[in-house]
């Protein structure tokens, strides 16, 4: 029952007083809603522009030296935490050399170690899903028929290959996006980033349970809205499935129709 209240009351913008402050739960994230949502959209497209051409490469050359060497790479990468790494570059990077600050989000300059903390390890796993997903396209029937009628490497892969690999990955670009909204606690605490992984761990260790409640919903939504959008993102890329919705609402349009004739 003293949920059912709680949620009745956040669906009209009153998300209740904190523990902690004694002020708005609101107030308390609204300022690092962007800084999350900025941190997960540089680090999403970071991630897309390194992977996505490497995924490509390791399928089209694959058992080449460079896919080896890249695969190589990307195993030892994914299987490094995220936290570790993150110390590694700032105990290199900004304690050793003093290149990079090691705090804060504030310039582009302290935005360089946590993006490399994120970006690297995901990209090596965002390499690894892209090959495998080229790969299963390029072991098709249609591509051999591309190919055997003349057409050009370039459209084969670019055209015919990856328009049709696209579909896992954006599947996984869109829950990638909303892992890094939710998975980027352990970062924005090393980093000390003012983004709502940092709020969450805080009020979690001080107990003011009515901020965690609002992170938590808002981070649900923020999946569920992703989600949607992917589902969005395959009817424009794949002709079949915009095909098949658009007979579908022609064949419930029709039901409705003799359904009223009937009556």
């Amino acid at each position: 029952i003293q949920y059912f209240n709680w949620f009745a009351k956040a669906i009209q913008g009153d998300f209740g007083i904190s523990l902690r402050t004694r002020g708005p739960v609101w107030g308390e994230i609204r300022e690092r809603i962007p800084v999350s949502l900025r941190f997960s959209a540089i680090t999403t497209f970071l991630v897309v522009l390194v992977g996505l051409p490497l995924g490509v490469l390791c399928a089209v050359k694959q058992y080449t030296i460079a896919d080896i060497a890249i695969n190589f790479g990307a195993r030892i990468f994914a299987s490094v935490p995220a936290f570790l790494l993150g110390i590694v570059f700032m105990l290199f990077f900004a304690v050793q050399l003093g290149w990079l600050p090691t705090f804060g989000f504030s310039t582009p300059r302290h935005w360089v170690l946590p993006l490399m903390t994120q970006v690297i390890p995901i990209s090596a796993n965002f390499i690894r899903n892209t090959r495998s997903s080229m790969l299963d396209c390029i072991r098709q029937d249609y591509v051999r028929t591309a190919r055997s009628k003349g057409a050009k490497e370039s459209q084969v892969i670019f055209k015919d290959t990856l328009r049709n690999a696209l579909l896992p990955i954006i599947t996984l670009i869109g829950g990638m996006f909303g892992f890094l909204i939710s998975g980027s606690i352990v970062v924005e605490n090393v980093f000390a980033i003012p983004g709502i992984g940092s709020k969450v761990i805080e009020s979690i260790n001080s107990k003011d349970m009515p901020v965690v409640m609002i992170c938590t919903m808002l981070l649900s939504s923020i999946f569920m809205l992703m989600n949607l959008l992917i589902d969005l993102c395959y009817t424009l890329i794949d002709p079949r499935i915009k095909s098949t919705l658009i007979k579908s609402k022609k064949k419930i349009a029709k039901i409705e129709t003799n359904e009223g004739g009937a009556a």
